[in-house]
């Protein structure tokens, strides 16, 4: 069984002067956090327990107040974690570690007491001295990163320990654990000055998707819009479910940002189905998302309705969307305007969305 600590209460002194790096909004307009909210999903398959260290929890996921030192913090983690065999404790200012780096240093675990990726040093080093500065030899340094991975008990004996070093692997090693290093990652970056806010670019990535949905007018059911029931419609939508046009669409869009399919071979019209609520479709349609890294961030919606009159309706509509997907929503309402031969026996949806990729 594997666990994983994610430390994020950091005060971030060089980053942020205190206030902590882990919930500023400076990443897309985004923090760290939401990063992580939606990357510990991909990692999920890895790990039995993940254990988040930060002043705001993250929903789906254990959580530990941060401590006055990282040691406390980390020891906060632990006490949080069940009996596990292999611990990995890593940094969220690191949020570059690839899901592969993960794998590795667990694996790595089955044969060694504590794990640490290292990276050479490509720079030319000075030392400070009381005469100035004088060239020092890199032969032979390394730069440590996390993931960093421990047996339960070499951690458990770690954090028991009155020793205190820069990290958990340097406490083990005075301890007389045997420290394993392991190739780690050139952009496994570590975010500590506020310059080192490029990184966004390397962290996430734009996606657009497009949604349609299209259903007929049924006198035998209730209109529900976006989530809302519009009373005293007369008219409701011909649907296996419950006929939701805008969510339909809302949920096709969504599923094309990364390619998962459409509604009818996820959702099809079997019993399970059979008048279910659309916001439980756009739920399931979301957690496929945030397990595929991507997050929702904008959409906009256009209905095409001849009838019933759904002017008084729109801001309930938009409101209610945007707390189902979390997003900025966008919605207006149009007429067919004899396009249709006949005139508009339905209702048509269009949703354009906007969202961000976590990249891994």
């Amino acid at each position: 069984m594997n666990g994983l600590i994610l430390v994020a209460g950091g005060r971030g002194e060089r980053f942020s002067k205190g206030r902590g790096k882990a919930e500023l909004r400076v990443f897309k307009g985004r923090s760290l956090l939401e990063y992580w909210s939606v990357k510990l999903h991909e990692l999920k398959p890895l790990f039995d327990q993940i254990v988040v260290v930060s002043w705001q929890e993250i929903p789906g996921f254990g959580h530990a107040d941060p401590g006055a030192t990282r040691k406390d913090s980390v020891a906060n983690g632990f006490s949080a974690l069940r009996r596990v065999d292999k611990v990995l404790v890593h940094d969220a200012a690191r949020p570059l570690a690839s899901i592969h780096l993960f794998e590795r240093v667990l694996a790595w675990l089955d044969t060694a007491d504590v794990v640490v990726p290292t990276t050479g040093v490509e720079d030319a080093l000075r030392i400070v001295e009381e005469n100035g500065s004088n060239p020092f030899p890199r032969f032979g340094l390394l730069r440590v990163q996390t993931p960093q991975g421990f047996k339960y008990e070499v951690l458990k004996s770690v954090l028991e320990s009155e020793l205190s070093d820069v990290d958990e692997a340097s406490v083990a090693q005075r301890l007389g654990w045997n420290v394993t290093t392991i190739e780690g990652e050139r952009q496994n970056l570590k975010i500590t000055y506020p310059e080192d806010v490029f990184l966004q670019q390397l962290m996430y990535s734009e996606k657009y998707g497009f949604g349609v949905d299209f259903h007929r007018y049924s006198l035998d059911k209730p209109l529900v819009l976006g989530g809302v029931t519009i009373e005293d419609a007369g008219v409701g939508l011909e649907s296996w479910t419950d006929g939701d046009v805008v969510l339909h669409a809302v949920s096709e869009a969504i599923l094309s940002l990364f390619s998962g399919g459409d509604l009818g071979t996820l959702f099809p019209n079997s019993e399970e189905w059979r008048g279910a609520r659309s916001e439980t479709i756009v739920s399931q349609v979301l957690d496929m998302a945030r397990s595929r890294g991507v997050v929702v961030e904008e959409l906009k919606i256009t209905l095409v309705a001849d009838r019933p009159l759904l002017r008084p309706w729109i801001e309930r509509i938009r409101t209610s969307v945007a707390r189902i997907t979390n997003a900025n929503v966008f919605l207006s309402v149009t007429r067919s305007e004899g396009v249709f031969v006949g005139g508009l026996d339905g209702m048509i949806c269009v949703a354009f969305v906007k969202g961000m990729e976590v990249k891994t």
